[in-house]
């Protein structure tokens, strides 16, 4: 056992890790055992996702309806798979309150508050009847074929 190891009082294995000889001693033993260094996986052929429909799964009072939602200068406009359809503009002189969301007005008067999520989901709330709508980020898929893993690719 080196002077070093001894002074730092170490156990011989943690003597020898630090060995510079160890490295190269162990590929050595990999490349006799082994029958030399393996060789990178080949990347998978991963097809693009492809949306269920144009529809995301929103929610209306934690009911699911489904929407798309789409960013307009000054605020959002989200439209309902029922056919409604509702614009919501950023509130002048209001902006963002102590919780860092943004106020929102919509074209009947109703303001909302809205907040986004780290993930990018977005959810609006009326404080004045407690009504909230839920908007995701993404797009569902669409179920797997037979044989495939159901998880979406992004």
């Amino acid at each position: 056992m080196s002077i070093r190891c001894r002074r730092e009082v170490l156990t011989p294995w943690a003597c020898l890790a630090r060995s510079p000889l160890v490295l190269p001693l162990l590929l050595a033993m990999e490349v006799a055992v082994g029958g030399g260094l393996a060789a990178p996986a080949r990347a998978q052929a991963i097809p693009p996702q492809i949306p269920r429909d144009g529809w995301k799964d929103c929610e209306y009072n934690d009911k699911p309806l489904a929407c798309v939602d789409e960013q307009v200068p000054g605020g959002l406009k989200i439209r309902w798979k029922d056919g409604q359809s509702m614009t919501y503009r950023e509130v002048s002189g209001k902006g963002k309150d102590a919780s860092g969301s943004d106020r929102l007005r919509d074209r009947l008067g109703g303001l909302w508050r809205r907040e986004l999520f780290v993930q990018g989901n977005i959810t609006l709330t009326n404080e004045a009847n407690g009504n909230r709508i839920f908007v995701p980020l993404r797009f569902p898929c669409k179920p797997p074929l037979k044989g495939e893993v159901g998880y979406c690719r992004y």
